[in-house]
């Protein structure tokens, strides 16, 4: 591999650790359409339980669960394993997830993979395919009683 193949690949690199820092913020801020332009018009995306979506159904489900309620979440995708294929990657990520609903006082923290497909376009990187795979759930309350909390993992 030259030198110039090397850093093009640790570019391409960069620009999807970028890309996917990007999705996660936009979603913990609300923002269905900062969400959506880190996504190529084609995007197909698997989040079970929830299902499998195109982009225009990812949006719409994200501002029922999200943007129109009071929720608060926590989006985080470490460990990352990017694999450059010339305007294609493939990558896993270890995502850990948190969420807090005031109304009802429940909450909810997840561990899973995310499996990514991404293609370079004349807009920079963008997902072209995300598929979570649930590993752990812990869901509870927390009230003036104290927390109350259940573990399953797949």
């Amino acid at each position: 591999m030259t030198q110039n193949e090397r850093l093009e690949r640790l570019e391409a690199e960069s620009a999807i650790r970028a890309l996917k820092a990007r999705y996660l913020n936009a979603c913990d801020e609300k923002d269905a359409q900062a969400m959506r332009a880190c996504f190529s018009e084609d995007a197909l995306i698997d989040f079970p339980p929830l299902g499998e979506f195109d982009l225009d159904g990812l949006v719409e489900i994200f501002t029922t669960l999200a943007v129109n309620t009071k929720i608060t979440d926590v989006h985080q995708a470490h460990n990352a394993e990017i694999t450059i294929t010339g305007n294609n990657a493939q990558a896993l990520w270890n995502f850990s997830y948190a969420t807090y609903n005031p109304e009802d006082r429940r909450f909810r923290l997840l561990s899973a993979f995310y499996h990514d497909r991404y293609k370079k376009t004349d807009k920079g990187w963008l997902i072209s395919y995300s598929r979570s795979e649930p590993r752990a759930f812990v869901d509870g309350t927390l009230d003036e009683t104290g927390l109350t909390a259940e573990f399953t993992a797949n």
